[in-house]
């Protein structure tokens, strides 16, 4: 890598009021360490304010960011934090490297120096940050869940979602624009990074525990993230599906024909009515869920062809240390 280079910082904040002081101080000094140690040119900060209720984007307006420029950007509601990640790539198009992190400091900003020392020294575009021991810090249930959902994800793909990798990493600019090209609006960010491919590499991550604030992610929303993941970015729970149906009538055709043996060659009394209920039952609510799973594609496949924008920006501000606020009220759409 060449040196001299842009590097922006993207954070995607959600009611991260408390952080929001603590999580810029430790930015600030990093970030003077990045532009002495790895000779990059300056180091930029964009922050999206995904429709805080708690006054997260007039906080970030009075923070000092000791000299870097920093583009503030606030949705007009919450559009979620894919929406904010593709936000934050757009509007960091111009810088040759792009770190995406967290605002609740489970992302330490000190291994920032790590993605860029990675990245300048080797041929990658891409180096992303994975959890080390998920059992250990998630509980069995939890991490045999996110096993399980990966390997569903993965099956009969031509390309590979690395498995506990998140959100914080570093791209290069080509690797940016590949994202840019994807037209889709309901997004899956950790499948868009396997699915664009190019050299990228993993550093190990044991996330510290969250000091302030209360994370929105609950098991109720993770569980729905995960469906809507599944649904939007790969057909494997429609091959699952065929292959399930298959299954069922295979065994159903065994069991007919163990009736007829049976009323045939042996001494029967008969199966019960409630037996028959219970199957009607069993058989009844599969065919729902089948169902279901096909009305999500459906309704996944509407959205996407009302072309909608991924998000709307109600305001976007830019703080240099040469022109401090540029402000713009006006309702912008992304290009």
């Amino acid at each position: 890598m060449t040196a001299g280079q842009n590097l922006s910082i993207v954070v995607p904040i959600f009611n991260e009021a408390e952080n929001l002081p603590h999580l810029v101080d430790r930015l600030n000094a990093v970030s003077e360490r990045i532009c002495r140690e790895q000779d990059v040119a300056a180091v930029h900060y964009v922050f999206i304010d995904d429709g805080s209720s708690d006054g997260s984007f007039g906080i970030l307006g009075k923070l000092d960011f000791a000299g870097h420029t920093a583009t503030l950007l606030q949705f007009s509601r919450n559009f979620g934090k894919e929406a904010a990640l593709s936000a934050g790539i757009d509007a960091a198009a111009d810088a040759d490297a792009i770190i995406m992190m967290d605002a609740d400091l489970q992302h330490p900003p000190e291994l920032l120096l790590d993605l860029v020392r990675v990245w300048k020294t080797e041929e990658v575009d891409s180096v992303f940050t994975y959890k080390e021991d998920r059992r250990t810090s998630e509980g069995f249930l939890k991490a045999r869940l996110t096993s399980g959902f990966y390997w569903i994800m993965n099956r009969g793909a031509r390309f590979s979602i690395t498995e506990n990798a998140g959100d914080f990493r570093l791209i290069s600019r080509r690797y940016a624009n590949a994202l840019r090209l994807l037209p889709e609006s309901q997004r899956f960010m950790k499948g868009l990074y396997g699915w664009v491919g190019f050299a990228q590499r993993g550093l190990p991550l044991t996330p510290p525990p969250r000091e302030r604030g209360v994370s929105s992610f609950n098991g109720a929303r993770l569980l729905a993230m995960s469906f809507d993941a599944m649904t939007s970015f790969t057909t494997a729970p429609l091959r699952l599906m065929a292959l399930a149906g298959l299954f069922i009538a295979c065994i159903s055709a065994l069991y007919g024909i163990y009736i007829i043996l049976e009323r045939l060659f042996f001494t029967s009394n008969g199966i019960g009515i409630a037996s028959v209920l219970a199957l009607i039952s069993f058989f009844g609510g599969i065919q729902m869920i089948f169902l279901g799973l096909l009305g999500e594609y459906i309704g996944k496949t509407v959205l996407e062809a009302k072309r909608r924008p991924p998000y709307i920006l109600a305001e976007r501000r830019v703080v240099s240390p040469v022109t401090d606020t540029v402000p713009s009220a006006r309702t912008e759409t992304p290009s």
